[in-house]
């Protein structure tokens, strides 16, 4: 290798290395606690073990997307990394699937009792924007 490119392969090395120290070691963004309650129908009743993601607007191809089930009081906490540690900050579009219960743990979940008007993230009409903090969410009432 020749001396005239010794300093500038060791000035690209250093920039590239310096890169890499902004990104977390794990390549995982910050996550904010996130919690809200999914209602159903006139009477505003829970939509207990419905599946609500978070899809991201300005990142739609990332593939770790903020989920969680909703619990029997309608309310839910996502999940992106490790179980209810919340979601990155950013603009979400939300989509719902409500399957029917399975009678025995061996059954498959049945069909979605929101017939798939919730399930398409491109179509929704339920946004949310995730603060850099904790965020309790108004509730989501599904007609």
């Amino acid at each position: 290798m020749s001396r005239p490119l010794r300093p500038v392969l060791l000035l690209l090395g250093m920039s590239l290395g310096g890169l890499c120290v902004s990104c977390s070691k794990d390549g995982r963004k910050p996550v904010f606690p996130v919690e809200g309650k999914v209602l159903v129908g006139k009477d505003r009743q829970p939509a207990t073990g419905a599946l609500i993601v978070f899809h991201p607007v300005d990142a739609p191809e990332d593939l770790n997307k903020p989920r969680a089930r909703v619990g029997d009081d309608g309310s839910f906490t996502l999940t992106t990394y490790t179980q209810n540690d919340g979601a990155p900050a950013g603009e979400y579009a939300i989509t719902i699937e409500w399957p029917t219960p399975k009678k025995t743990p061996f059954d498959r979940e049945g069909p979605d009792r929101l017939a798939g008007r919730y399930r398409n993230p491109k179509e929704s009409k339920i946004h949310f924007t995730i603060e850099a903090q904790p965020n309790s969410l108004p509730p989501i009432e599904l007609p």
